[in-house]
């Protein structure tokens, strides 16, 4: 009878041992594949690969029949603790290309070729006994399981970095698109919640290229917390680039060095991979429209090494509150100009020091957003960059030109700027002065909140017009020809039309072209035209009642004359 007992109560506390839950606990790592750097050339060195720790990822337990048992996250040592895990069952521990924290962010890595699968490792199913127990993963740099865990540390660690100024921020959702069959995808933001990178594991890919990643991930901090008026294209360190262009790319490039504290930023292309000295490159075609003078000028303001003209070492701090503050509420286009100006508003004892680094890349004392005053070398026609217009003053000699190359470069783009006094309907004319071949197009934009406001592409030779209804404020025109031709000039106008010479811009071409007094208006290319209105075909009668009647008295007894000489009457 005792036995009995006593078997019954061993039956009993094992049953009770095998309800209760134990925790499963680990630590995540991923291989890390790091760059070889041959001179000026860089390329992934599988015999250096390191073991990194897989930091804030999501870790989960999964029953037989594929049900979720707990999750976690990593913390940054990437441990893991899963506490609910029933003792005596089957379970396996997966681990996912996800972080995600409540009001902090949210990222994952996406196959792109395949449905936006998430990626993810995985352990095999075991017992989880009666005690807690350890189990560990590692994803691959051999099977490919790293690179996406790879891509998440690189943007996690640009993430720390801007916490560590500002820990209230709060990270928009990011998708990471990654894969293999990312061959000719290229690497890119798109603008909205994707970052693209190339996998090419026979020529170009991103994943272990940090410098690339956190570049792309720049795009997209200017984007959510910045302003980016970065038109996009094609660009390189040496060219003459439009000054959007020129700081959004350098900036990237030099957001890279700082957020990894290495100034070498590298792309490995198989084995033709390249590398460039953010800091110490050589100043190939220095000046505000380069992008390698902004990324100098970036990182030397950043960085603790004093050599040339570089004495100051501001750190991050500055540079981030600056492109939160002055550089996203610019009136202006962001550029070199806008970001130095609002620098030294914030720190007006470093402005001395700050000019001496401008300076090192042939940068005259910038003065103010519109980078006025400028005196170089440039084409004829490049400077200002900016120029004023009055609504109803017609202006010319508005010159587009292909001279340093097409859709991105310097002198593509055209900048003017004009005020509205009171909200109405106005019309807008680009009037080509030296042909009527080109296409002249142009986009509007408010400066303050700066917001887009039209963009006009009607493609329509030789000129471009709209109507739109606009509110009192600043605005600012981005003109442009998308025939690309050499040289395209045009006349402005917002308002009425008028002779160039009797609207105080007697220095501008006279032309029969600039002159021309047609107040007609087109919206069939506008994006926001709000207003009706009644384009003007063949011809008008003046609006002066003498006049018009002069002009219809005269076609009417013209003819006349000539019949009765006929008749000899």
């Amino acid at each position: 009878m005792i036995f009995r007992k006593l078997y019954l109560f061993i039956l009993i506390f094992l049953s009770s041992l095998s309800l209760e839950a134990v925790e499963i606990s680990g630590t995540i790592h991923y291989e890390r594949v790091h760059a070889q750097h041959m001179g000026e050339s860089s390329l992934l060195d599988y015999s250096n690969i390191t073991q990194e720790t897989a930091k804030q990822v999501m870790v989960v337990a999964i029953d037989r029949s594929y049900n979720l048992v707990d999750s976690t996250f990593t913390n940054d040592k990437g441990i893991y603790t899963l506490s609910n895990i029933p003792s005596n069952s089957d379970v396996k521990i997966r681990v996912y290309a996800k972080m995600e924290k409540q009001n902090k962010w949210d990222l994952k890595v996406i196959d792109n070729t395949d449905s936006d699968a998430l990626y993810g490792i995985e352990g095999n199913f075991a017992n989880s006994g009666v005690s807690n127990s350890h189990r560990n993963l590692t994803a691959s740099a051999y099977y490919k399981n790293s690179p996406p865990f790879a891509i998440l540390d690189s943007i996690y660690l640009a993430m720390s970095r801007v916490l560590d100024v500002d820990s209230n921020i709060n990270f928009p959702a990011l998708k990471l698109n990654w894969s293999t069959n990312n061959i000719s995808s290229g690497t890119y933001y798109d603008g909205i919640d994707k970052i693209m990178l190339q996998g090419d594991q026979q020529g170009d890919s991103d994943e272990y290229d940090d410098h690339i990643v956190i570049h792309e991930w720049g795009h997209y901090f200017e984007r959510s917390f910045s302003r980016a008026d970065n038109i996009g294209g094609r660009h390189g360190s040496g060219e003459y680039l439009d000054i959007r262009v020129a700081f959004g790319e350098g900036f990237g490039n030099a957001l890279s060095a700082i957020i990894t504290d290495d100034p070498i930023y590298f792309d490995t292309i198989g084995n033709n991979g390249w590398n460039m000295n953010i800091e110490h490159a050589i100043h190939e075609t220095p000046g505000w429209f380069s992008e390698a003078s902004t990324q100098r000028i970036l990182y030397d303001l950043y960085d603790n090494n004093s050599d040339g003209a570089d004495k100051l070492s501001l750190g991050f701090k500055p540079i981030y509150k600056t492109l939160v503050n002055g550089q996203r509420n610019t009136p202006a286009f962001t550029s070199i100009f806008s970001f130095i100006t609002e620098l030294k508003k914030v720190n007006p004892n470093a402005t001395a020091k700050i000019d001496d680094i401008v300076a090192d890349e042939n940068i005259a004392t910038i003065e103010d957003i519109y980078g006025s005053n400028r005196v170089s070398n440039l084409e004829e026609d490049s400077l200002p960059l900016y120029r004023e217009l009055i609504v109803d003053k017609t202006i010319g000699d508005i010159c587009s030109m292909n001279y340093y190359g097409n859709y991105n470069k310097l002198d593509n783009h055209k900048y003017v700027r004009f005020h509205i006094n009171k909200n109405d309907t106005y019309p807008i004319q680009i009037k080509q002065s030296n042909g009527k071949s080109s296409d002249p197009e142009f986009a509007l934009f408010k400066t303050s909140p700066f917001e887009k406001v039209s963009i006009n592409e009607s493609g329509k030779l030789g000129i471009e017009k709209a109507s739109l209804a606009l509110t009192t404020g600043d605005y600012l025109l981005d003109i442009y020809d998308a025939n690309k031709l050499d040289k395209a000039c045009f006349s402005v106008s917002v308002g009425k039309v008028t002779s160039i010479k009797d609207s105080n811009n007697s220095d501008n071409n006279n032309s029969d072209d600039n002159n021309s007094t047609d107040n007609s208006t087109d919206n069939s290319s506008s994006t926001n035209l709000t207003g009706n209105h009644t384009s003007v075909v063949g011809f008008s009668l003046p609006d002066n009642l003498f006049l018009a009647t002069l002009i219809l008295l005269t076609i009417l007894f013209i003819p006349l004359f000539f019949i009765r000489k006929e008749l000899k009457l």
